[in-house]
């Protein structure tokens, strides 16, 4: 992780983000019969402002473990999905959907949006505690 003066608070975001979508992606929903943009999008937005979060905390070295955590969630609430869920199912448009949304996040902090944290608490006059 990043020297980072408030780690507590970038790690919390992304449990709430990560909870967000465990809850997102379990709690019953309506039964969708049909492939929807929409709901597409809402993965690949979700998965991808989740790796982006994470990627904000950590140095560039590990922003392909922040990307492979952020499938790997995807891919066990899928699962999850066909096998406790009895109004949602697993989808392997979805798992393509959320690693898109990964895809893109980690171009974008790989071309500079990384560790973003790190200068967000430099601009707020934040120092590291050493």
């Amino acid at each position: 992780m990043l020297p980072l003066s408030r780690p507590g608070v970038w790690v919390a975001g992304a449990i709430l983000i990560g909870a967000a979508i465990v809850l997102g992606s379990l709690l019953p929903g309506p039964m969708i019969s049909t492939v929807s943009a929409w709901d597409k999008l809402e993965h690949a937005s979700a998965y991808g402002l989740l790796t982006l979060w994470i990627t904000g905390m950590l140095e560039r070295r590990r922003y392909a473990w922040a990307a492979l955590a952020a499938f790997l969630l995807g891919l066990s609430l899928e699962g999850l999905q066909g096998a406790l869920t009895a109004t949602r199912q697993a989808d392997p448009l979805d798992v393509v959907a959320n690693l898109s949304g990964i895809a893109v996040a980690w171009t974008l902090a790989l071309l500079g949006l990384g560790g973003w944290a790190g200068r967000v608490e430099r601009w707020l006059g934040l120092a590291p505690s050493a």
